[in-house]
């Protein structure tokens, strides 16, 4: 018996799951949205370093989830799909409090920095919170930057919420808002892509800093999460190379 298989039967036996950790989940829906370096769609499938290693951790233990059927969808509709259905899964996922009840937990994956981001010709400092009320600030509709300003005061009037990073992105450089709140590997990333000098832009403020998830639906089974769970902590553990399995998968996007 290999190794690597060795491993699949002790994590298997150690969480408490028969083999078949599918067992009584016969329909799973994966949804994601465009959260590069994170998860985002390339020649036509979704990619991304927490796609990767979703699929791993999937895979060995015998959920059968291919590349192809993963949904790139809005957050919004995701975060919402997520919520109400059976078998469903919604990654990347930023674990709050707030959302602590709402999903079962597989994770963490990494942690994302959720900043404000301005213009550097706008000449914009924000000390505080306190410091946002002249401005408009770009959100993802129920992001943790949009969850946050919420819950913080921020007014509707200054949060313009939208489905789409990319848009957002454009009407931070066309001037049609002042501040993107965004993850910022993420905003430096879709830059990149689109050809925008990121030198042309400053963090202006950080807003807070959250471990990532795969979120479940609350309705799945709590021993296959104990099980995908071990089996990401397994993937964590350095190799013969000296980098664990998780790290190589990460260090593609880089």
């Amino acid at each position: 018996m290999g190794r690597g298989l060795c491993i699949f039967f002790l994590v298997t036996l150690l969480a408490g799951l028969p083999f078949n950790s599918a067992q009584g989940q016969e329909k799973w829906t994966v949804v994601t949205e465009e959260l590069p370096p994170f998860n985002f769609v390339h020649d036509g499938e979704v990619r991304g370093f927490s796609t990767d290693i979703l699929l791993r951790i999937l895979h060995k233990n015998n959920i059968p989830i291919s590349r192809k059927s993963i949904r790139l969808l809005p957050w919004p509709r995701a975060y919402k799909l997520a919520r109400e259905r059976a078998g469903a899964i919604l990654y990347s996922t930023a674990r709050t409090k707030e959302r602590e009840e709402l999903f079962k937990w597989v994770g963490p994956i990494t942690d994302v920095t959720s900043v404000l981001i301005a213009r550097k010709d706008r000449k914009i400092n924000i000390h505080s919170l306190a410091d946002l009320s002249p401005y408009i600030i770009g959100t993802i509709r129920d992001s943790v930057p949009d969850q946050f300003l919420r819950k913080n005061g921020i007014a509707r009037k200054n949060l313009d919420g939208i489905a789409c990073a990319v848009s957002n992105i454009k009407k931070l450089q066309s001037g049609r808002i002042d501040l993107l709140a965004f993850s910022v590997s993420s905003a430096w990333f879709l830059m990149k892509q689109m050809n925008i000098d990121r030198n042309g832009y400053d963090v202006v403020f950080t807003l807070n800093s959250n471990p990532l998830y795969y979120a479940f639906n609350a309705q799945t089974d709590n021993s296959l999460i104990s099980a995908l769970n071990a089996t990401l902590q397994e993937m964590k553990k350095p190799d013969s190379t000296g980098k664990s399995i998780v790290e190589q998968i990460i260090d593609k996007y880089r």
